[in-house]
């Protein structure tokens, strides 16, 4: 039981030190000088009942009790008269209430003051919409806070430097080119098919031709994947949700992630809906 309690004792000193230490305070002692302690909350009571006093000291001299001449010399009463007016003047004052407006000591899963993906604040701070970007892409210190990813991150560019190959392509024509030619086997597959539904979408006559499902399903992907791989496939926004499953199936692969591509910032307001006569609803986005 004492082995239990000493334990619980250890960890609260360590969160109270972290937290001292993102709230900036000298040591886990003082934490009550930058936040709302008990005290300061005694104090903030106090002051009000201060406030409290002076106004009712503000009501009309009837019901003031100033000392009598008799049992107060002058000095008594200029010293009264003196705290009244003391009393009134900070009754005067406007009352200016604390209020936060950084969130980067709020943060969780850190131990410095970057923002790192609060949005919110820095829309804020800046007035930039968190869809517009992703912070943090550069490798060089997207990881700096977690050595192990980082060392990972090293270990495999070392592996990748030593087996890579230079970037190589093929011009062919996949509905009569049999890829089993290749005879190899990729990690990564991704598929980006000529669907119709671009085309129609924004309006534009199709240059060469469309792909329909049954020909994309018709690749033989299995054939050039291997055992452990991955296959990224563009499926558009309608009937290829549930088609596009299929040809993972057909494959040889289950859904595990989707990746949705939102274009809020396409300059072009004349144009707010998706007509699509194979639909039943209308599809509309608003950004």
């Amino acid at each position: 039981m004492n082995s239990r309690l000493q334990e619980i004792r250890e960890r609260q000193k360590l969160r109270r030190q972290l937290l001292a230490q993102q709230l900036g305070a000298e040591n886990a002692d003082s934490i009550g000088a930058v936040l709302n302690s008990k005290d300061d909350q005694r104090e903030i009571a106090e002051t009000r009942e201060t406030c409290r006093a002076a106004y009712d000291t503000s009501a009309p001299n009837a019901k003031r009790k100033y000392p009598d001449e008799g049992e107060a010399d002058e000095e008594e009463i200029e010293e009264y008269k003196d705290e009244v007016e003391l009393q009134q003047d900070e009754e005067n004052l406007p009352y200016e209430e604390e209020i936060y407006k950084d969130s980067s000591t709020f943060l969780k899963g850190t131990q410095s003051l970057n923002p790192h993906n609060d949005y919110c604040q820095h829309f804020v701070d800046t007035g930039h919409r968190p869809q517009n970007f992703i912070r943090d892409v550069g490798l060089a210190d997207r990881f700096e806070e977690y050595p192990k990813l980082r060392e990972l991150i090293r270990l495999k560019d070392e592996l990748i430097s030593k087996s890579n190959t230079p970037p190589m392509y093929l011009q062919a024509d996949l509905e009569a080119f049999d890829i089993r030619e290749l005879k190899s086997k990729f990690d990564v597959i991704l598929l980006e098919p000529p669907l119709e539904e671009y085309y129609r979408e924004t309006g534009i006559t199709a240059n060469e031709k469309c792909w329909t499902w049954d020909d994309i399903m018709k690749l033989e992907i299995e054939e050039i994947a291997a055992p452990r791989s991955f296959v990224f496939l563009w499926c558009g926004s309608g009937e290829g949700l549930d088609l596009g499953r299929v040809c993972l199936r057909k494959w040889g692969y289950r859904r595990c992630e989707d990746i949705c591509w939102i274009k809020t910032n396409k300059n072009n307001p004349g144009k707010t809906k998706t007509l699509d006569p194979k639909a039943v609803f209308q599809r509309t986005k608003v950004g």
